[in-house]
Order: C-alpha cells, then sequence, then structure tokens
C-alpha cells in the first residue's frame, strides 16, 4: 500500500495478488499467534468470536468531548473505499468506513486479525481448501442515516472494484474472484448496465456474504481488511463523485468537505460502539486542515499554543528541525515515531527508458545518502537495496548495482558508453519532492544524464504515475506490503500481466513471461513454505534494473500538548486515531 505524504509511503495502490495467494488461515487467540501465522508482526487470525465483539476497551485518561485539529499538507487523493490505496486515507477512513475485517493492534503493537463489520475473520467451508468462505454481518450495524448495513451493501462495494472507472484502489478481490489478473474482462462492474454483484460472491439474505473462488486463497481474512470490503448502498453510489461524501458506516460522518482546504467529521449518531472492537469516539469533531508544509506543521507543535494544542501534525518533522525534536527532552512525550513498513524506491518507466545498459547506469548513479539528507537523515530513513522490507518474512539482504553509499558515477559512464540520456524525472510537488528532486538531478547528471524536472499535483501523484501512458521516464514511488509476506508485495508490484490502462501499481511497466511463472508458483505455496522462494524472487527482480530501491522509511511526528491516544500503526505506518481523545 502507499503513503501519502511524502508518502510515507507505500502506500498506499496495492493491485495484484498472486492468483494463488494462500498462507494457511490457522487460526491463534486474541492472546498471540504462533509462528506458523502469517508474520511474526500479527498475534495471527483471532477465530475467538469474543475478540470481534465490542465495545473496544477503554482508553485510560481518556474522556469525550472537544476539536481534534489535524494538519496535513495536501489533501486525500481519495477517500472512496474501493479506490483508496494511500495510508494517510486509509487512516481518515477507518473513522467514516469500517471493513469485513480489521487488525487490532496492541500495546507492543502486534497485529491481530478480527471481525470488524463480520462476525469472525471468515469461516473457511471447505475446511482449509481456502477456497470457499462465509462472512455473517454482526446485529447493529447501520449507516450515517440509520438504515442497514447488508450483505448486499458490502458485495456491491466489492463489485464496483472491478469498474475501470474507479480503478485506483487494491485489486486482490477482483482478481480472486475473477481468477486473472486481467479481472475485469468480462465483468466490468455494475455501472453501463453491469449486474449489482460480480460473479463470485453469494448474498444470503442480509446478513450473509460467500466468496467463492477458482483456486485457494487463504490470505481472504487478511485481504478484507483493506477499503475495498468497505459496504457502499447502491442508492448512495455517486461513481467518481462518491469521493466527496462516502457514507458513514464508522463512528464519525463527514459534515463538511471542501477539497483541498478542508474535511470535518462529526459523530455518526447511529454508530453503536458495541458493535466495533477498535474504534472509539472520543472527539466531537476531528478536522483535517489541509496546506500547512511540515516545517509549518511542526513549528506549530513545538510552539504548542492556543488551539494548537489540541492538533496533530500529519508529516514527519523535517530534515532541519529533527535535530531540534530529537534533542528537546520536553517533545518526548509528544513524539509518535518508530519503523516504517515502506520501501521507497526509483521506478524506471520501462516503455520509454527500454536499454539495459541505460536502466543499470541509473541504477549506479543513484546517490542514496543525498536522498535520505533530503528526506531527514537517519531519524527518517536507513538505506535500502531490496524491494521486500525487513519487516516482510523471510527478507535477505542483497545489493544488485551496488554504487556505494553516494553512488558510483564512473561506474554509471562506463554502462552508458558515451550516451547522455535525456530523462524527465516526474516527482510529487510537495516540500518532500521539492528537496527531493535537486539531489536526484545532480547525481544522475554527475553520471551524464541530462535530466527534466516535471512537478506532478500530490494530489493525484499515484494516479498519474498508475497511467500506461505518463509522461515520466523514472520517478521515487514507495510500497509497503498489505499485510507482511512477500504475496502483499511482489506480485502487486512487478507482474507485468496486471498492467493496465488506468490505476497501475507495477508503474515500471516490465513484464517477463518466465519471471511471471515463478510468481505464480511462489504464490500457491503457503507463508510458511513460501518465504525463501519470495526472497529469491526479489533478488532476480532486481536484474532488470526496472526498480531499484532508495530507502526504507522511519516516523517521527509531533502532537499538541492536549492530545492523547495516537498510535503508529504497524499495519500502515502512519498515524491512526481509532483512540484519539483530548485532555
Amino acid at each position: 500500500m502507499r503513503p501519502r505524504m511524502a508518502v510515507a509511503a507505500v502506500g498506499a495502490m496495492v493491485v495484484v495478488a498472486a492468483l494463488g495467494a494462500c498462507s494457511k488461515n490457522t487460526g491463534g487467540g486474541g492472546n498471540g499467534g504462533n509462528e506458523n501465522d502469517v508474520t511474526k508482526n500479527t498475534g495471527g487470525i483471532s477465530n475467538n468470536p469474543k475478540d470481534s465483539q465490542g465495545p473496544a476497551p477503554a482508553v485510560a485518561g481518556a474522556k469525550q468531548g472537544g476539536d481534534l485539529q489535524i494538519l496535513q499538507t495536501s489533501d486525500f487523493e481519495h477517500l472512496d473505499g474501493q479506490r483508496t490505496y494511500v495510508v494517510q486515507a486509509m487512516s481518515a477512513e477507518q473513522l467514516f468506513s469500517r471493513t469485513l475485517t480489521m487488525f487490532k493492534q496492541g500495546k507492543n503493537g502486534k497485529l491481530t486479525l478480527v471481525g470488524d463489520l463480520a462476525t469472525g475473520p471468515g469461516k473457511d467451508l471447505d475446511g482449509s481448501k481456502c477456497m470457499n468462505w462465509e462472512y455473517t454481518l454482526k446485529d447493529g450495524l447501520k449507516y450515517e442515516d440509520g438504515s442497514a448495513i447488508t450483505a448486499k451493501d458490502v458485495a456491491y462495494g466489492i463489485s464496483r472494484s472491478f469498474s475501470s472507472q474507479i480503478a485506483e484502489g487494491p485489486h486482490y478481490l477482483a482478481q480472486w474472484l475473477s481468477n486473472s489478473v486481467d479481472y475485469n474482462k468480462t465483468y466490468k462492474g455494475p455501472y453501463n448496465g453491469g449486474a449489482d454483484i460480480a460473479p463470485g460472491l453469494e448474498v444470503k439474505g442480509d446478513k450473509t456474504l460467500i466468496f467463492h473462488f477458482k483456486a485457494p486463497h487463504c490470505d481472504l481474512p487478511f485481504a478484507l481488511q483493506l477499503p475495498t470490503s468497505t459496504p457502499v448502498p447502491k442508492a448512495q453510489d455517486k461513481g467518481a463523485k462518491y469521493d466527496l461524501h462516502p457514507f458513514s458506516s464508522g463512528p464519525y460522518k463527514i459534515k463538511t468537505y471542501n477539497r483541498g482546504s478542508k474535511l470535518v467529521l462529526e459523530r455518526n449518531k447511529y454508530w453503536d460502539a458495541k458493535t466495533d472492537p477498535i474504534r472509539h469516539a472520543y472527539p466531537n469533531t476531528i478536522t483535517y486542515t489541509f496546506g500547512p508544509t511540515d516545517t509549518t506543521e511542526t513549528n506549530r507543535m513545538i510552539a504548542d499554543a492556543g488551539p494548537d494544542q489540541y492538533a496533530v501534525a500529519q508529516e514527519n518533522v523535517p530534515q532541519a528541525l529533527v535535530p531540534k525534536v530529537t534533542g528537546n527532552a520536553s517533545l518526548k512525550n509528544r513524539t509518535i515515531s518508530g519503523q516504517g513498513p515502506f520501501v521507497y524506491y526509483m521506478a524506471i518507466n520501462t516503455q520509454t527508458v527500454k536499454d539495459q545498459k541505460v536502466r543499470e547506469a541509473m541504477a549506479y548513479a543513484l546517490d542514496r545518502k543525498a536522498i535520505i539528507q533530503t528526506v531527514g537523515g537517519d531519524a527518517l530513513a536507513t538505506p535500502a537495496t531490496t524491494l521486500l522490507s525487513p519487516t516482510v518474512i523471510g527478507w535477505k539482504n542483497y545489493n544488485t548495482f551496488d554504487g556505494g553509499a553516494s553512488g558510483n558515477a564512473a561506474k554509471a559512464k562506463e554502462l552508458l558508453a558515451g550516451k547522455k540520456p535525456k530523462l524527465i524525472f516526474g516527482y510529487r510537488n510537495n516540500p518532500w519532492g521539492q528537496r527531493l528532486a535537486p539531489a536526484v538531478q545532480q547525481a544522475m547528471e554527475k553520471a551524464g544524464f541530462q535530466i527534466v524536472l516535471k512537478p506532478v499535483d500530490p494530489e493525484n501523484y499515484f494516479t498519474e504515475l498508475g497511467r500506461k501512458d505518463n509522461p515520466f521516464d523514472f520517478y521515487i514511488t514507495d510500497w509497503a506490503a498489505d499485510w507482511p509476506t512477500g504475496a502483499a508485495v511482489l506480485p502487486v508490484l512487478t507482474d507485468g500481466r496486471s498492467i493496465q490502462p488506468n490505476g497501475n501499481n507495477d508503474v515500471s511497466y516490465y513484464n517477463d513471461d518466465a519471471y511471471n511463472k515463478k510468481l505464480d508458483a511462489a504464490s500457491k505455496l503457503p507463508s510458511d513454505q513460501s518465504a525463501d522462494d519470495w526472497a529469491k524472487l526479489d533478488q532476480e527482480w532486481s536484474k532488470f534494473a526496472a526498480t531499484v530501491p532508495v530507502y526504507f522509511n522511519k516516523s517521527l511526528s509531533l502532537t499538541g500538548s492536549k492530545v492523547g491516544g495516537v498510535e503508529l500503526s504497524t499495519d500502515l505506518g502512519t498515524n491512526v486515531y481509532t483512540s484519539v481523545y483530548l485532555k
């Protein structure tokens, strides 16, 4: 998934998952899991019904009331659950949208998957064959107008994700249901006369939804915690305009939304805490204000004056202010920090940069040290030479094109053999991207390239990169696994069969048939058997020089002194507000 920030990251789009992805649902109670579960970072899947029941445990010291202010540099690309694949938007959506399942985060950051709208993480009807799954909705689930949330609404929401008109979100479910990476070849979604419910989905009454697959998909409970399973009543669906007011199924609803300026959330009086094991609704309102730079946000938090005592800086502390923040002991209790799950990488558009030698030269020319300095230094990033993150099971380190910490311009020039390629670098036009772009340009031009810098609207950055006909030769983007196995990274970012006109996550646009077959083979293995395969495929992919890892992210942000309960999500790698309160 991709974050937004700077995006922190990755945030944020995910699509393809392998057609046969299968990591066995071994259960595991709410008090922890076992090493056969999907990852050491999770407590597994809880099949204990009590873990999926509400209300969520009260937060010590929390009280209701007040108005929380969240400062954010740019508006969200999307708030429509079926279009969302950026983590800051996913964080916001947790406040007004619910999904069939969701991760519950413990105090130590350990994640356990539980039922959110559903009574549990799902029932495998075939006894571990993972081809037919049943979900039952809880009693008492209601939208912001008091109407009941139904299984048909969940099925309709998932069916929307097949449409090319709203193609930016995760495509796991569409690909698994269609048994094809070309998921909308036959069924194109409910618009333009299409059926309301996608083939493979069965609705029984108001509360039961059954998934029928042609291949095993044991990861389904994990895929359903993504916003693709957000319920959408057909009568409320406005197509692309649904972005402006998703219909609330959570503790808050949208009061006002002025694109590019402000989003105000207020309590949804029909949300029943007894149905929700994760969320609270302590503040009266939550307001996102778009526009302040990361520097402005951080300085306002440091000053902690007036209304800013009740505010949160969404962006990471910028490079220039890191020493001031980390060296001030009084800010420690207001600091949200930790290792993030995102890998930032340079994606080379192989449709335009077809010469392998040129791509290899770009890899050698890359100056990781300079880039890391622009994003905040060691406090916010560490060098990366692998596409998989160290947080993914089975990760192994490698460095295919080792240019050293600051790149190897001489080696790059040798590969270019006198050529001086002119390349367009598309960068995110926000403070993060504006600082990063000159560092990239300088390193590449030192190696003999001619680099044209082209800014991209930060609110549409991933959308633009995901267009097959985008006008750029390379860009720096990011990714974090939707759950910590290679199945949630490599098939998404490297399977060229998934390439569509829009909504792509394989933004290198590289396709290799032999490599794709190895993806399929690894995807059919249970997660406890596939870790080595994913690590090998990670290194094999690197040899195409289609993507070049740059850095692993860290998080460091501040809150006002009157804010409590903000957590750094182990899953999303960004701040989440399901337990936030004001003092």
